[in-house]
């Protein structure tokens, strides 16, 4: 739960073919200026982290290459956790920044399964999503953390599945009112109210929260089209706080100051470290 946050510090570790490389700030003594951003979302499409180091050492640079695992942490003495997961895609050239040379890079969330075959399955008629999901799954070789559904559609005329696989489950998601989407770099299926937030927070003032929220419908027409029922919930709120690792994609919130008192689900936002201030901006839903 919320407590208050002092002494921030972050770590990046790079898994290259020779070497773990480790690059920390914060107060140890190997501390290294690190700036970056890292966007987060219920949506499928993956997000591109982007990490800025600074002085590092040169022959690291040939070290770090497209396709080697990374992870980023950050948080508070006491308190750091995983902010994302996944695949360097791309490198740049070293660059002069002031007196300083930054080297950026950027991650690509989560197990790349772009290059994953078609896969061509048919199941027969009455047959539930529950059922179709795992084997498709399986036939694909994903690794899906599926946590749950809302409405387990049955497929009265059956169900083909002729496509890439990330585009069936896609689709068995939307049809199921659960979101498909990479949690700290692991694909996860899951029904924002099914009542596992994927972590929890006190967020208020005196635990963090620095603006917000402000609350607004998401459509005007949730209430009264079954279509535009999209089961995120018709309303959103805003806020920002201290940078927060707990604040990620269906996590559950309870956000309150002097103006406002509610439970909350995050469905998207980003972290972010600038060298000064280091924040999380999130997006939440309730019913």
């Amino acid at each position: 739960m919320g407590k208050p946050q002092f002494n921030f510090e972050c770590k990046v570790v790079v898994h290259t073919a020779n070497a773990n490389l480790t690059y920390q700030y914060g107060k140890m003594k190997d501390s290294i200026e690190i700036h970056f951003t890292v966007p987060f979302s219920n949506e499928t499409e993956k997000h591109i982290t982007e990490i800025e180091l600074f002085n590092i050492d040169p022959n690291h640079f040939n070290l770090i290459q497209p396709g080697n695992k990374a992870e980023l942490y950050a948080g508070y003495s006491g308190d750091v956790g995983l902010l994302v997961s996944g695949t360097i895609y791309k490198t740049t050239i070293p660059y002069a920044e002031d007196a300083d040379t930054a080297y950026k890079i950027r991650i690509l969330e989560g197990e790349d399964y772009t290059r994953k075959p078609k896969i061509n399955m048919t199941f027969a008629n009455n047959t539930y999503a529950s059922t179709i999901i795992p084997q498709v799954v399986s036939a694909a070789g994903i690794n899906l953390r599926y946590i749950s559904i809302k409405d387990n559609k049955c497929y009265n005329d059956g169900f083909t599945a002729d496509d890439h696989p990330m585009e069936v489950l896609s689709t068995l998601a939307q049809d199921c009112k659960a979101s498909l989407f990479y949690l700290r770099g692991q694909l996860t299926m899951r029904y924002v109210y099914d009542g596992n937030g994927a972590d929890q927070f006190d967020l208020s003032p005196a635990t963090g929260l620095v603006e917000g929220p402000t609350r607004e419908s998401r459509d005007d027409d949730w209430a009264d089209y079954e279509d535009d029922d999209d089961g995120l919930g018709a309303w959103s709120y805003s806020a920002t706080s201290i940078l927060n690792y707990h604040l990620t994609t269906f996590a559950w919130v309870k956000l309150h100051n002097k103006y406002a008192n509610v439970g909350v689900m995050v469905i998207n936002g980003e972290h972010s470290f600038d060298g000064e201030e280091a924040r999380t901006e999130f997006e939440a839903v309730t019913q």
